[in-house]
């Protein structure tokens, strides 16, 4: 804020109590005053004023959307697609002579697969606090450069610890960028419009998938005697791709809705009210202790760490994918291609999830339940086809990649879509990441050569991780709902108004200091936008 500009200050009481104890339980906040830059939501300032303007109408809430998606949506586009590409760098380089210029054993290119997702669980929660305290656009450009950096070292090592050292590096760096991408569309996009856009950016993962390996198939015709070798032609083209990708992110990535120069100051507060409804919020600079606390003992938290893990225990194909299909037989050359497929697949049954979650916004479990299914049906493909029937054996890889990629949408969507408070919020989303990288960690330890080519051991692991998976989301969807019917009750018990006849549930309240410290005003400003946890909000209601 400007020192010339008058000063905010949060002055209800009323706001932050939390429905369950009664009071706000932040140790550190006392009665009075609390400044807006530190404590309140960075938009609050923005919407002074205008709670009672007119929403957006239908047309005008249509424009703004294209406008965000013409401006957000191919960045996060670009940065998915390099990004999957590059962490499945090594699954593609494995057999394009990485393995023997590494001198890597089967469970030495296992451990180096896992040092990606252990650098992603060491530094997930500082990336996360890092992403509250800095400019998130900023930092994930500093991120994306770090990890160009990493991943133009890859061809410099030729024995497991140094590439086990590089890969922890890259995933530290990658870190940031699903935290950043769960982050930025729940500050611009409503709910369901945030299940949509997280599905089409990861999406992205197929495209990625086309790429390499068209990619590996141009490089593969390079000799192997020539140097660089094919694996490390691969890497280096990546990792100027990526370095260019950093430079585009740090000019135009926006760090939030009040801050981006492509939008007017009405459009900004447009923007900022088409997703109060959210009930999210927008971004708050202050780390808050309480919020932290209240992340650590919700029980929907640690739902979603298991859930994640369990969600990425499957993932293992995504890093042996090569070493499989070509264990049924194929040459290097037609390996290559082969996966392209899956990316095709992929991308099919997201953009059909994503559709899905349109047409029934409340569905987020049927549906995740639903694409499970088909994912089960290849998982029993893959253990009971014969191995002469290759061509059953493939489509049972592309029908896995076609199922669980949407379920794994729908349940990052309730992550990104259920909790309030942004501190809460990132620690929420940090500690989910953490189950993610944990269950890729454990997937790249049981596809070992022994298991070849049935892959007997895998496929059941795998099997077994699906079926879980749909109890999860069983299980949030009942605890969601359950607790969307108590508040129900809560707020048609309670009375709705103040004795002053103000509306005591919808608004808290702001104080507009002058440049000599008097109170000149008092403001309504939406719950919305005081940074009250999803616990503190009686109005929030969770997505089902």
């Amino acid at each position: 804020m400007s020192s010339n500009a008058p000063t905010v200050v949060y002055e209800s009481s009323d706001a932050g109590k939390d429905p369950e104890k009664g009071s706000r339980n932040d140790s550190s906040s006392s009665v009075g005053a609390v400044q807006l830059d530190e404590h309140i939501d960075v938009a609050a300032e923005l919407v002074l004023g205008h709670s009672d303007d007119a929403e957006p109408s239908a047309q005008e809430s249509k424009r703004l959307r294209r406008k965000l998606d013409w401006h957000i949506l191919p960045l996060l586009a670009l940065i998915y697609t390099l990004q999957f590409i590059d962490k499945g760098s090594l699954a593609a380089s494995s057999i394009l002579g990485l393995l023997k210029d590494a001198h890597l054993s089967s469970s030495g290119f296992n451990n180096a697969n896992s040092a990606f997702y252990i650098g992603l669980l060491a530094l997930e929660l500082p990336q996360n606090w890092a992403l509250q305290r800095l400019p998130v656009g900023k930092w994930l450009a500093f991120n994306i450069f770090l990890w160009s950096v990493f991943l133009g070292m890859q061809p410099l090592c030729k024995h497991f610890g140094p590439l086990f050292f590089v890969r922890f590096l890259l995933g530290a760096s990658e870190g940031a960028i699903t935290a950043g991408l769960m982050l930025v569309t729940s500050m611009f996009y409503t709910r369901t419009e945030i299940g949509e856009r997280i599905g089409w950016v990861f999406s992205c993962n197929g495209v990625a998938l086309i790429i390499s390996g068209f990619l590996s198939f141009g490089v593969a015709h390079i000799s192997p005697k020539d140097h660089p070798d094919q694996w490390e032609w691969l890497m280096i083209i990546l990792a100027v791709a990526t370095f260019l990708t950093s430079i585009v992110f740090w000019f135009y990535f926006p760090d939030n809705p009040v801050k981006v120069t492509w939008l007017t100051q009405e459009e900004k507060i447009k923007v900022v009210k088409r997703v109060r409804g959210n009930m999210n919020g927008i971004e708050t600079k202050r780390f808050k202790m309480y919020q932290l606390r209240e992340a650590l003992l919700d029980t929907k938290t640690w739902v979603f760490f298991f859930a994640g893990c369990l969600a990425n225990i499957q993932s293992g194909i995504g890093s042996q994918y090569s070493l499989v299909i070509k264990a049924y037989g194929f040459t290097t050359l037609t390996t290559t291609l082969l996966n392209i497929p899956s990316g095709a697949t992929q991308i099919l049954g997201i953009f059909l999830g994503c559709y899905l979650l349109r047409k029934f916004p409340n569905s987020r479990a049927w549906i995740g339940i639903a694409f499970w299914i088909p994912s089960i049906i290849a998982d029993f493909l893959s253990l009971y086809l014969p191995l002469e029937n290759k061509g059953g054996l493939l489509a049972a890889i592309y029908l896995l990649y076609f199922g669980g990629s949407s379920s794994f949408i729908m349940l990052l969507s309730y992550v990104t879509s259920s909790v309030s408070g942004h501190t809460k919020k990132v620690t929420t989303n940090a500690i989910f990441l953490m189950g993610y990288g944990l269950g890729q960690v454990l997937c790249t330890q049981f596809w070992k050569a022994q298991y070849r080519p049935r892959n007997h051991i895998p496929w059941v692991i795998t099997l077994v991780s699906h079926v879980a998976d749909i109890l999860f989301l069983l299980l949030i969807r009942q605890m969601f709902a359950t607790e969307n019917q108590r508040r129900d009750a809560l707020q048609a018990s309670a009375p709705t108004h103040h004795a002053d006849g103000e509306e005591k549930e919808e608004y808290g309240w702001v104080s507009v200091v002058d440049e000599a410290g008097v109170r000149s005003r008092k403001e309504r400003v939406e719950k919305a936008f005081l940074d009250l946890t999803d616990k503190e909000n009686l109005n929030f209601r969770y997505p089902l």
